[in-house]
């Protein structure tokens, strides 16, 4: 009876990782419902046989054992550590344990994917292929919002403003690019869930979001997918030793923004407006420039850090911090923004040897015993790290959860291929 509750137990959680990630894209209370429900199934049981019994999971003790043997779970706690130790020099504690509550995910999750049982290849696949179908879907409705609007979103977009998506822009432009990703891998695989012409099918969807990414013209995203696909190739040349098709590749990849600028009016309008807003920059007539203001907003974090080098100014004061410097400094921008650079919080608010721990917990998983060698997960890196430099991920709940949950997801998988567990 106990290995019939692990298969329904891995099965209730592969359907909660399906409903996370429509959850990741639409709402925030079903996504801390998934995270809830993931935690539950770690610490409960519910037996059905011989009668309905609810109970603590008697295999507690195991999975905490395998959590310490699997070295990466332990290593993510540092991201909730970092936070929880400069409370000992933070002053303002409400929005200290609004930071620890963010963060919490890196402690308890680590433990509810170390209870699951590891999901097979299949599942691991299948996966990626529901997230590219949820994907294509969400990337269907913002497309059809924009034709019905198109005048006046382009408008909009001359003035620095987004297409318009069911979450925040630049992550949803993440997603889309880590599921181009996930899709170009799947058909490479040949993966298919019944008839082997869905990987046409899988074919033809990335192909979509490819370029649809430079309809939504999302310079993040933009940024991440092009340096995805040029590693893909750079390594399927490394491994075949295919020099010229892999060279046609890249030298396409090189062309198609040239020809986006020429024939997209979205791409063309962003690419405008990113020009302007940097000459005003240079200008120093910041005020209402979205890029402007956002470089302003790394540089207050970096003198941050700099006045507190090594331990910096404590992660709960650092939203103080940082108004207190707008007022003295930039008086004319009405709306302080936090620091749009992950690494530029880290080092503000625990200096060096908080950023040093950070950069540590970041690639710890990736190296672990060879991950790098799983094309996904080092495409799922170089997302989150240049994510990293473009805005602060990891200081919302999305974020998080989209960090935590794609990195745990192949951490599960990997684990099971190492009989680690």
């Amino acid at each position: 009876m106990g290995h019939r509750f692990a298969i329904n137990r891995q099965q209730f959680a592969f359907f909660i990782c399906c409903v996370l990630m429509v959850a990741l894209i639409y709402s925030k209370f079903a996504l801390s419902v998934c995270m809830i429900a993931l935690m539950a199934i770690s610490v409960f049981q519910l037996d059905t046989s011989p009668r309905l019994r609810f109970g603590f999971n008697p295999q507690l003790k195991t999975n905490l054992a395998r959590v310490w043997r699997y070295r990466p779970y332990i290593i993510l706690s540092i991201f909730f550590l970092l936070v929880l130790v400069s409370g000992l020099y933070s002053n303002d504690w409400t929005y200290w344990t609004e930071r620890l509550r963010i963060k919490l995910p890196f402690l308890l999750l680590p433990f509810a994917f170390a209870s699951i049982p590891a999901f097979s290849q299949r599942q691991y696949h299948s996966l990626f292929y529901i997230l590219l179908l949820i994907v294509t879907f969400s990337c269907i409705t913002v497309g059809i919002n924009y034709w019905l609007h198109f005048e006046e979103i382009n408008m909009l977009m001359r003035q620095g403003r987004p297409i318009p998506t069911p979450m925040n822009h630049i992550r949803f432009s993440l997603l889309v690019a880590f599921a181009v990703v996930a899709g170009i891998v799947l058909w490479w695989r040949k993966f298919y869930w019944r008839f082997k012409n869905e990987r046409w099918l899988i074919g033809g969807l990335t192909l979509f979001l490819f370029t649809f990414m430079h309809v939504l013209s999302v310079r993040s995203g933009l940024l991440v997918l092009y340096l995805s696909i040029g590693f893909l190739c750079l390594r399927f040349i490394y491994r075949t030793r295919r020099y010229v098709l892999g060279t046609v590749v890249l030298a396409v990849m090189l062309a198609l923004p040239i020809l986006a600028y020429r024939y997209i009016p979205s791409f063309q309008a962003k690419v405008d407006y990113a020009r302007y807003d940097l000459q005003q920059y240079l200008a120093n007539n910041s005020r209402n420039y979205s890029d402007a203001e956002r470089l302003i907003s790394i540089k207050v974090g970096l003198d941050l850090g700099k006045a507190a080098p090594w331990l910096g100014v404590g992660a709960g004061d650092l939203k103080r911090e940082v108004y207190a410097v707008y007022a003295q400094e930039y008086p004319d921008l009405s709306h302080p923004k936090m620091p749009h650079n992950q690494y530029v919080s880290v080092f503000a608010g625990t200096g060096f040897v908080g950023l040093a721990l950070f950069l540590f917990a970041l690639f710890y998983p990736l190296w672990y015993q060879g991950n790098y060698r799983h094309d996904l997960f080092v495409v799922f890196h170089l997302i989150i790290f240049f994510s990293f430099m473009m805005e602060n991920t990891i200081e919302n709940a999305i974020g998080v959860a989209f960090y935590t949950y794609f990195l745990l997801l192949n951490l599960n998988y990997f684990s099971g291929l190492r009989k680690d567990r």
